[in-house]
């Protein structure tokens, strides 16, 4: 039984290395994902969401994207208005 278990173990860890270094994902694509996630939740960032181009202004710029790979991104951008502003402005230039 021990076995099977540190059989299960390695197999997910191996898989979720591969997918992290092997499968072309890196740690701030990562990272982005995860805080674009976050601010999908927030009803001013749905209403950007619905303009259809969103999706080539964010995810295709790379200004952007360096934006959002910052650390503590979301919690700084939901909590200070110059923040949230500094981004719908970044979007909306673009």
């Amino acid at each position: 039984m021990l076995k099977v278990i540190k059989l299960s173990a390695g197999l997910v860890a191996s898989i979720v290395l591969g997918l992290i270094f092997g499968g072309g994902i890196d740690l701030d694509d990562i990272k982005f994902r995860k805080n674009m996630k976050r601010l999908k939740k927030e009803p001013w960032f749905k209403k950007i969401e619905q303009d259809g181009l969103y999706y080539e202004k964010i995810y295709q710029n790379e200004a952007l994207k360096e934006y959002l790979f910052q650390d503590d991104i979301v919690n700084r951008i939901l909590e200070d208005e110059k923040e949230k502003d500094q981004l719908i402005k970044l979007i909306q230039s673009v």
